[in-house]
């Protein structure tokens, strides 16, 4: 239908009726045509000024005659129809739909839940495996292959395949994977063709689903957050020793548990809320006293003087698991900072305006 014949149509609609509706009025009358669960869904993904713009609209309406109601439903069947746009899938595509509609906390159940279906890439097949199986399964592997297979899967497992690693092919892969940049067109494809190959000979499943990643100093940074402190202490110090700005620009990356006095206090009573009293003990155990004051200064004084006397009854606890503690801490502290709950003006951070 051509521009003046969908024009002509609109008026002998509007001349049936007798009545001429503003834009506004029309899409009022649209909105409260639908069923209550429709219309709920549509004002929930509306901007607020545009929500209260639609409510003084309706205020403003009295009682319309069933045909109007039908012809704007059919302009808006055709003007739908005619609208063109890209549709574009992906997993992030399919992340920002999940999280719109059902929220973060929701979202990301159900997002969990899909990963958690079979696998057809190697790094998701990897992701599944016991991270000593993985270390056994890439020893022979040159060490910058291991690097760019544990840039690609998640970090939390790749942290522990490396700590199986034997320490001088540690450093050498830290060192790699720093350094890594982008793949020639179709290296990736023959890598992941290759390691398929391999993994359907020791029994490895194949499914639906794929995961992103990259290399380089942030992805380090993430690894070395997640290792113990002696761990990632020695292989900073063996990158200070190779490529000492490539060390700096690690350490910029990493987030450390000292990082935290960097946090506002608002951030950091969204932090603690989600922290458990017991981790956050144990977490505490001999932490820099400037740090301690920092969570007794954002708990209320009831709380902040009974942690102190549970911590002052405390015995001695292992360092790794003290540790263990204040990485469960972090990694909370990242999500929040992810989800947008949370600013942390620490490392790599970049600026912050206040």
């Amino acid at each position: 239908m051509s521009e003046g014949q969908k024009s002509g149509s609109s008026r002998r609609e509007e001349k049936r009726s007798g009545i001429r509706l503003s834009g506004k009025e029309k899409a009022a009358v649209f909105v409260l045509s639908l069923p209550d669960e429709d219309a709920k869904r549509l004002i929930e993904g509306m901007e607020e000024e545009e929500i209260r713009e639609l409510s003084r609209t309706i205020a403003r309406m009295g009682n319309m005659p069933p045909e109007v109601v039908t012809e704007v439903r059919q302009e808006f069947l055709e003007k739908f129809e005619n609208f063109q746009q890209q549709v574009r899938g992906g997993l992030n595509q399919v992340k920002e739909l999940i999280v719109n509609v059902l929220g973060k906390e929701r979202g990301r159940a159900l997002l969990k839940e899909l990963q958690s279906g079979p696998k057809n890439t190697p790094w998701e097949i990897l992701n599944e495996m016991e991270p000593t199986l993985v270390a056994t399964f890439m020893a022979n592997e040159h060490p910058q292959t291991i690097a760019l297979v544990l840039s690609r899967i998640q970090t939390e497992q790749a942290s522990f395949v490396l700590d199986y690693l034997p320490s001088d092919t540690q450093q050498d892969v830290i060192y790699r994977m720093a350094k890594l940049g982008n793949l020639p067109p179709g290296a990736m494809e023959d890598i992941e063709e290759s390691l398929l190959t391999e993994l359907d000979a020791l029994g490895a499943t194949r499914g639906l689903y794929t995961q992103e990643g990259g290399g380089g100093v942030k992805k380090v940074a993430e690894l070395l957050n997640l290792m113990s402190r002696d761990t990632s202490d020695k292989l900073l110090a063996y990158l200070d020793e190779e490529d000492n700005p490539l060390a700096e620009e690690v350490r910029k990356e990493m987030f450390l548990f000292e990082d935290l006095l960097l946090m506002d206090d608002k951030s950091f009573q969204t932090l603690l809320r989600e922290v458990s009293n017991d981790e956050l003990l144990t977490a505490l155990k001999g932490t820099d006293e400037r740090l301690k004051e920092k969570f007794f200064h954002n708990m209320s004084e009831r709380a902040a003087q009974m942690l102190r006397e549970d911590l002052e009854m405390m015995g001695p606890v292992k360092v790794a698991d003290v540790e263990s503690a204040q990485q469960a801490i972090l990694k909370i502290a990242r999500q929040l900072e992810a989800d947008g709950s949370i600013v942390i003006m620490g490392k790599g951070s970049g600026d912050v305006v206040l």
